[in-house]
C-alpha cells in the first residue's frame, strides 16, 4: 500500500523530463528518488536532516534543502513545475496548514500541478497490513507465508511507529484529516480545478491534484 501510494502521487504529477519538483516534506527520499527516475529535477526539502542525508545515502546526486515548513519557504515566486506533499500536513498545527498552503501556491509557477496526499481520521495501521497481506497472497500464494516470517521485525517496528503516530494524533499533536478538508485548504489559498478525494493507502489516506492557473 505504501507503494501503491507512492504510484498516485507520481502518476497525478505526470512527470516529464526536466520538470523541476519540489518534494515539500520529503524524509528520506522514498518518493524524490521515484520521481528522479521519471527524469524530473527534484528538490527534497525537509526539516530533518538526518533523514535528508539518508536520502543522500540512496542517490548520491539528490538535491537537497533542509528547512522548516512552517516558515516561508526559501524559494522564489514561480520556481517550480510541480509540487508534492506526502503525509506532512497532518503532522502541522491545523492553524498553520493555510500559511504552508499559501506558500506551496506561490512557489508555483502558474499551470503548474500540486498534489497533496494526508492521513485520514480512523487511521487503521491494520488496514494497510491486512491490504498488503491480501494483495500478497494474490500474487504468490502459499509462498506469502514464508515472506510473513521474513518480515516479522520489520513488521513489529511499523506498528510500533504507526502506534506512536496515532498515539500523537490523540495527544493533539497531529492532526488528521477528515474527508473534504484537504480539497478545501487547497481551495482556500487559490488552486483551481482540485481533485475529489482519491482513497489511497488501503483506504487510510486521501490525495487531492490542483493547479495554479
Amino acid at each position: 500500500p505504501y507503494q501503491d501510494l507512492l504510484g498516485s502521487v507520481k502518476d497525478n504529477l505526470k512527470i516529464k523530463k526536466g520538470d523541476l519538483v519540489l518534494d515539500a516534506g520529503a524524509g528520506t527520499g522514498n518518493l524524490s528518488i521515484m520521481l528522479s527516475a521519471m527524469g524530473a529535477q527534484v528538490v527534497a526539502f525537509d526539516s530533518s536532516k538526518e533523514g535528508l542525508e539518508l536520502y543522500k545515502q540512496k542517490q548520491k546526486d539528490a538535491i537537497i534543502k533542509v528547512g522548516d515548513i512552517l516558515e516561508p519557504l526559501p524559494f522564489d515566486d514561480n520556481y517550480f513545475d510541480k509540487i508534492c506533499s506526502n503525509n506532512v500536513l497532518y503532522t502541522l498545527p491545523r492553524n498553520s496548514r493555510g500559511m504552508v498552503a499559501k506558500e506551496l501556491y506561490r512557489v508555483l509557477k502558474p499551470g503548474g500541478v500540486v498534489v497533496v496526499s494526508n492521513i485520514v481520521e480512523g487511521f487503521s495501521p491494520l488496514k494497510i497490513y491486512f491490504e498488503q497481506v491480501t494483495q500478497d497472497f494474490k500474487n504468490n500464494g502459499i509462498m506469502s507465508i514464508f515472506k510473513i516470517f521474513k518480515f516479522l521485525i520489520p513488521t513489529i517496528k511499523i506498528f510500533y511507529y504507526n502506534s506512536l503516530i496515532k498515539k500523537e494524533n490523540k495527544s493533539g499533536s497531529y492532526d488528521f484529516f477528515k474527508h473534504g478538508e484537504q480539497k478545501a485548504l487547497l481551495s482556500q489559498v487559490g488552486f483551481k480545478d482540485i481533485s475529489d478525494d482519491h482513497i489511497v493507502y488501503a483506504g487510510q489516506g486521501i490525495l487531492n491534484k490542483g493547479y495554479k492557473l
